[in-house]
């Protein structure tokens, strides 16, 4: 077995660069999974961290079950294959693919073995007694490849192998590659920026940007159901075009108004009018997507201007412009001569394949969410969904910050993690299932919850069957929810939250209240409702504020107003958590038995200051005395 599992896993760089964020996935075993996103985007990043050639800043990573933070790459059992072939030039390749077989002592006959069969099987042979200077990229690449093979490692890892490739080289390693992972039949990961070869090679891929998973899906999948503006743009060649449309009802009919005049209006079948996540978004403007194969010129009533016409053989790529919009859209179509440049043609949307986005969040809002919400409160113990009271597990409600009870909140989950299936500490929810779509790699599924507006979607394989009408149970890991406020800022963190609580004494000199806990005394006005004694000090997440040192004033940060200057407390920072706009930050403080913790803007990280001081103002804490 050879899974690869990272849960919430971080890399920050010094100077608090945040590469990677919050990746959590579960590769299984014999998996060819995808890593593609652009340039700095944190996949290679991601990468380097399974090998063990980055440290990992926060999370945990598993091979076969077995916890890596700390173990060293050559011992990882994996084997990575570079972007540069790094061979090297004064050995043949036959010394090149056995070199680190003769590090780790193996004997000759069974290094000469594995060496012959993997040059078989990457169709080499008659190349090992040549030396690299006298091979094509090709085969230089090839016998990289085979370097890693001879090692029969658990896990391939594969950096962008492809990138120094002529384009006619490219595609035939692809299918080499992916042939390999057939005979081989071990997980490999792969790293790519070129969406061609993520679609064509990998089982699953990751879409990353600005180091945040944006998808995780099957090739068809991700291109028939992006969750994002971003995927839906990044993915498909020519791109998605997407243009700027009002939605609003007409005799029940859901349509979106595309320009002001009555020809650009355009209706939805039913089916896609169901997915529409919620009602509110009537009335408003939204973002309207659609590929280029599926408009179809020369019918319908919508009036364009042909300004580029492109014949690649088999088809013709039409780049037009809408009446009173200056953005491109573009019309993929099998070839067509009759169609020229400096002319209007009508055409028509095919609506079985739009798309809608949230103008703000660029979030999908019609068919599978990237993550289910629901709006909830929590008060105490219990979670209450629409008509719904259900009790909270005590586990994860230790992961809950102090605003996430008796608030507004949303309860978020993806879709691939609701199981229709008993699991074990899980939040169970009753739902009815409303309507079925069914899709090339499964079958998505729309419920509705008692006194939610909207849907509650799902996605099946498709052999799974439930009446239509009918009310199940639906069961959410609680290790895969999350709790955002209304801003969408996550309110459950990856770690226990402790309460921020320590014993102390309260005491008077004059007309200032001392309290004192372990070795810090804070002096405030005195105040008439407490008297002198022992109380339980807790000091509140969202009211602390920590105090930049000269290095970081110098690069513009400021430190707050202070209105008793000698209220700081040192601490030493622990570990942060991101919650969106906000960080959730983990410091040691002298006397407290657990971490505390405190919430404030993302500019702060622990990365750029590790020791500093905590200002705790006036309304920064409760006094609660000791029975």
């Amino acid at each position: 077995m050879a899974d690869v599992t990272l849960k919430h896993v971080y890399k920050v760089y010094d100077g608090g660069v945040r590469a990677v964020n919050d990746f959590d996935l579960e590769i299984k075993d014999k998996e060819f999974v995808v890593f593609v996103g652009p340039s700095g985007c944190g996949k290679s990043t991601t990468l380097r961290m399974i090998a063990g050639l980055e440290e990992i800043t926060a999370g945990q990573l598993y091979i076969d079950g077995e916890l890596m933070n700390e173990v060293e790459p050559k011992n990882r059992d994996i084997a990575m294959v570079f972007q540069s072939y790094a061979l090297y030039p004064h050995m043949t390749v036959y010394d090149n693919m056995a070199f680190g077989l003769k590090l780790r002592h193996t004997p000759k006959d069974e290094i000469d073995r594995r060496v012959r069969a993997a040059a078989e099987i990457l169709e080499i042979s008659e190349l090992l007694t040549r030396k690299p200077k006298a091979l094509s990229g090709g085969q230089r690449q090839r016998v990289a490849l085979g370097r890693t093979i001879v090692r029969n490692p658990k896990v391939f890892l594969l950096d962008e192998p492809l990138s120094n490739l002529d384009a006619k080289l490219r595609v035939s390693m692809r299918s080499e590659i992916t042939k390999l992972h057939e005979k081989l039949q071990t997980t490999f990961i792969y790293v790519t920026h070129d969406q061609t070869e993520a679609m064509t090679m990998g089982n699953r891929i990751v879409v990353m940007k600005n180091g945040f998973v944006q998808q995780v899906d099957t090739p068809i999948t991700l291109f028939e159901d992006p969750s994002n503006l971003f995927v839906a743009t990044f993915l498909g060649s020519p791109q998605m075009n997407i243009v700027d449309a009002e939605l609003f009802m007409d005799d029940k009919v859901l349509k979106a108004k595309l320009n002001e005049r009555d020809d650009m209006v355009v209706e939805f079948p039913d089916i896609k009018a169901k997915e529409l996540a919620s009602k509110q978004y009537i009335g408003q403007k939204v973002l309207l997507g659609i590929r280029p194969e599926h408009v179809r010129p020369n019918q319908g009533k919508m009036s364009v201007y042909v300004d580029v016409v492109e014949h690649l053989g088999d088809e013709t790529i039409l780049y037009t412009k809408m009446e009173n919009r200056k953005e491109q859209f573009i019309i993929k179509t099998p070839f067509n001569s009759k169609i020229h440049s400096n002319e209007s043609i009508n055409i028509e949307l095919d609506m079985n394949h739009v798309y809608l986005f949230d103008k703000d969040t660029q979030k999908a809002i019609m068919g599978i969410p990237h993550e289910d919400e629901i709006p909830v409160r929590i008060d105490n113990n219990v979670i209450n969904i629409g008509e719904q009271a259900i009790v909270l597990d005590e586990g994860f409600k230790n992961h809950l910050l102090d605003n996430a009870f008796n608030n507004d909140v949303r309860l978020g989950i993806k879709p691939d993690y609701i199981s229709t299936e008993e699991v074990p500490n899980a939040l169970i929810i009753k739902a009815k299932l409303e309507f079925i779509d069914p899709k090339t790699d499964y079958q998505a599924l729309y419920f509705s919850l008692k006194g939610i507006d909207g849907y509650f979607a799902l996605k099946v394989p498709n052999d799974v069957k439930i009446e239509l009408n009918k009310e199940v149970n639906l069961y959410l890991p609680y290790q895969r929810l999350s709790v955002y406020d209304l801003e969408h800022n996550k309110v459950n963190s990856r770690e226990v939250v402790y309460p921020n609580s320590i014993n102390a004494n309260v005491s008077f000199s004059g007309e200032e209240m001392k309290i004192k806990f372990g070795n810090n005394v804070l002096t405030y006005p005195k105040d008439p409702s407490i008297s002198e004694g022992e109380y339980l000090l807790t000091l509140k997440q969202d009211k602390l504020v920590p105090i930049f040192n000269k290095k970081m004033l110098k690069q513009g940060h400021m430190n707050p107003s202070m209105d008793h200057p000698n209220n700081k407390i040192k601490v030493s920072a622990y570990d942060e958590d991101v919650l969106g706009s906000k960080l959730l930050t983990y410091v040691e403080v002298q006397g407290f038995e657990h971490y505390c913790s405190f919430v404030v803007n993302n500019e702060f990280s622990v990365y750029k200051m590790p020791k500093f001081e905590l200002y705790i103002p006036n309304d920064g804490f409760v006094l609660t005395p000791k029975q």
